[in-house]
């Protein structure tokens, strides 16, 4: 099983549900405090669809609704760079494992992404399709 690396924030219900999960299924990860420690530009370029750029944005951020992102289109680089400026903006948890990624918390999907994925690659040799889960990383 690859390295995975859980970008959370301590007060997001979604990431405690995701670590204690983790934790009790006996999964290692890194947390990564979203807020003091985000990812890189690089990173949400290759997570962020330009097709389904709200899928990995957070609905109930300050900046969200500051910026009416619910009421207008957007562009990725404009999702990015509003980010990158506040990490709260990024729906939570970001899950890293294997150059792919996962956002938000359900746990039939997420165990099957920390614990399935590779096998499931390896045996179908195809992208696998799992609510949440965007591009290769």
């Amino acid at each position: 099983m690859g390295d995975i690396v859980l970008y959370a924030k301590k007060s997001c219900i979604q990431c405690k549900k995701a670590i204690a999960f983790l934790t009790k299924k006996g999964v290692p990860y890194l947390v990564k405090d979203i807020v003091h420690e985000p990812p890189p530009r690089s990173l949400l370029e290759k997570v962020i669809k330009a097709e389904n750029i709200y899928a990995s944005l957070n609905q109930r951020s300050t900046t969200y609704k500051d910026n009416q992102l619910g009421k207008r289109r957007t562009t990725k680089n404009e999702a990015i760079r509003l980010m990158l400026k506040d990490p709260n903006l990024i729906k939570r948890p970001l899950i890293i494992k294997d150059n792919k990624a996962y956002q938000g918390f359900d746990e039939k999907s997420l165990f099957d992404f920390v614990t399935l994925q590779a096998a499931v690659l390896a045996a179908a040799a195809v992208v696998p399709v799992v609510p949440a889960i965007t591009e290769t990383v």
